[in-house]
C-alpha cells in the first residue's frame, strides 16, 4: 500500500460577504478534488485542540498523526532540525522574520517577500553586528529565519514561556502592543530593536527601496521552544516515508518523524512554486518509500495578504497541479490511497489563521465513499462526520484496512 497525503496550507476558510456567502473553496473550480470526495470519502476534522493555538505548526503535527498536546515544543525547534541545528538544553530556539515596519504599523510580515539569497546576507550581518547578544541568527527560505539564543539554565524555561505574536496575525495593525510580554521579554524586545540600525544600513535593503519593493526594516521573534521529540513513522507505523515542502516547519516535522525530506529547486512557498517539480519528487518518492506528505504554502500566504482573488487562483493551481496528477496516478496504482486536506483555517476576514473543522477527502484502496459530490467546508459538514481530534485521521488511514466514515 502507498499513501499520499496532499495539504493545501490554511485552504480552508469561511463564507465571505463577497463571494456570496461562500467559502473560497466553493468558488474555486476544483474537479480532481471533487473527484477525490465524490469516489471516496469527505468530511470534517478538528487539526487545531481548542486550548493550542491556531498555526501550522499545531495543525501539521495533527495532519502528520501526531498528538500536539503530548509532542509541541514549539514552532521554531521544528525548523531548526531541518536546518540540522541541534538545540543544547540551555537554548531556546525563535522564529525570525525579516518583517517590514512602517508608521508604527506591521506593512509586511514577508519583507515584500524577501528572497532565500538576500535573507542570508542579512542574517550574516546580524551574526556579525550583534556579537553582543547571546543569539546566533541561521537562515532559511526567504523571510523565514531563526535565532538560537543560549541562555543560562535558570532562565531557559523563562524564555521558552514568553508570548510573542506571530507577525502575520498584526498585519496592518499597530505592533507596540504586540511586542514580546512576560518575564524574561526584555531579552527579545532589545534584540528585536538592535536589529533595526543593522538591516537599515545594509545594501540589500538600500537595494529593495531602490527597486521599489519592501525593506526588511526589522526582525521579530516568536514561535519559540525547545528541542523536540517525535516517535519515529518506522516505530509508529511501520512505514517509510519522504516530506516535500518549501516551509521548514514542514520539513522539520519530517526529519523529527524519520521521514526522508525532498528538496525542490524552485519550491518557493508561494504562487510561483514549482508544482511540477514536487509532483515529480513525489511519484519518484513513492517508487522507494510507502508513504508521500506534499505541502503547498500558497493558499496560506495568499491569505495572510487579504486577497480573495489569490487564494482561489493558489487552490486552483493546487488542484490542478498537484491533485490532479494524483488522481491519475491512483487510478494507475489501486494499492494506494490519497487524502487532501488544510492544516487549519486561513481567514481572508482577518488575514489570519482561525479555530473551526475543515473539510479532508480520503479516496482508494478500502475506502467506502459517504456520497458527497465536492470538495467543500459545506459538503462535509452537511454528512455530519467530525473527527474531534484531529491527529486521529492519518493513523486510521495508515492501519485501518476499511475506511468508513459514514455516520
Amino acid at each position: 500500500m502507498r499513501y499520499i497525503v496532499l495539504v493545501g496550507d490554511g485552504m480552508a476558510d469561511f463564507p465571505l460577504p463577497e463571494l456570496d456567502n461562500r467559502t473560497p473553496l466553493e468558488v474555486a473550480f476544483t474537479p480532481s478534488m471533487d473527484e477525490i470526495a465524490r469516489i471516496g470519502a469527505c468530511a470534517l476534522f478538528c487539526p487545531i485542540p481548542d486550548d493550542s493555538p491556531p498555526g501550522s505548526d499545531i495543525g501539521n503535527l495533527s495532519l502528520f498523526g501526531y498528538d500536539p498536546k503530548a509532542s509541541y515544543t514549539g514552532r521554531a525547534p521544528l525548523e531548526a532540525v531541518n536546518q540540522g541545528i541541534t538545540i543544547a538544553p540551555n537554548q531556546v530556539a525563535f522564529r525570525c522574520n525579516l518583517v517590514t515596519l512602517r508608521d508604527g504599523c506591521m506593512a509586511d510580515f514577508t519583507s515584500g517577500h524577501i528572497t532565500s539569497e538576500e535573507s542570508a546576507q542579512l542574517m550574516a550581518a546580524l551574526n556579525a553586528r550583534l556579537q553582543g547578544f547571546p543569539v546566533y541568527f541561521s537562515p532559511g527560505v526567504g523571510y523565514r529565519n531563526l535565532a538560537i539564543v543560549t541562555a543560562p539554565p535558570d532562565q531557559v524555561a523563562e524564555l521558552a514561556n514568553i508570548f510573542c505574536t506571530p507577525p502575520h496575525d498584526i498585519t496592518d495593525q499597530p505592533y507596540a502592543g504586540h511586542l514580546p510580554t512576560g518575564p524574561g521579554s526584555e531579552f527579545p524586545r532589545a534584540l528585536m530593536e538592535a536589529s533595526r540600525p543593522v538591516l537599515e544600513e545594509h545594501a540589500v535593503n538600500h537595494a529593495r527601496i531602490a527597486a521599489g519593493k519592501n525593506p526588511a526594516t526589522s526582525i521579530w521573534l516568536w514561535g519559540q521552544g525547545m528541542a523536540p521529540k517525535l516517535q519515529s513513522y518506522r516505530d509508529l507505523f511501520g512505514i517509510t516515508g519522504a516530506v516535500i515542502s518549501a516551509v521548514d516547519l514542514v520539513n522539520g516535522i519530517g526529519v523529527a518523524a524519520g521521514l526522508n525530506v525532498i528538496k525542490v529547486p524552485g519550491a518557493t512557498g508561494y504562487l510561483d512554486t514549482n508544482y511540477k517539480g514536487k509532483v515529480a519528487a513525489a511519484q519518484q518518492a513513492l517508487r522507494e518509500f510507502d508513504f508521500v506528505y506534499l505541502h503547498v504554502e500558497a493558499p496560506d500566504e495568499t491569505s495572510h495578504q487579504g486577497r480573495t482573488d489569490l487564494k482561489i487562483r493558489a487552490i486552483e493551481d493546487f488542484d490542478a497541479y498537484v491533485v490532479a496528477p494524483f488522481l491519475e496516478y491512483l487510478s494507475a496504482h489501486p494499492n494506494t490511497r490519497v487524502l487532501v486536506a488544510p492544516d487549519h483555517v486561513t481567514a481572508i476576514s482577518t488575514r489570519t489563521h482561525a479555530y473551526g473543522p475543515v473539510p479532508f477527502a480520503v479516496a482508494g484502496e478500502g475506502v467506502v465513499p459517504n456520497d458527497v459530490d465536492v470538495y467543500s467546508e459545506r459538503a462535509a459538514a452537511a454528512t455530519g462526520v467530525v473527527l474531534t481530534q484531529g491527529h486521529t485521521l492519518l493513523p486510521r488511514i495508515l492501519k485501518s484496512a476499511r475506511l468508513d466514515f459514514m455516520v
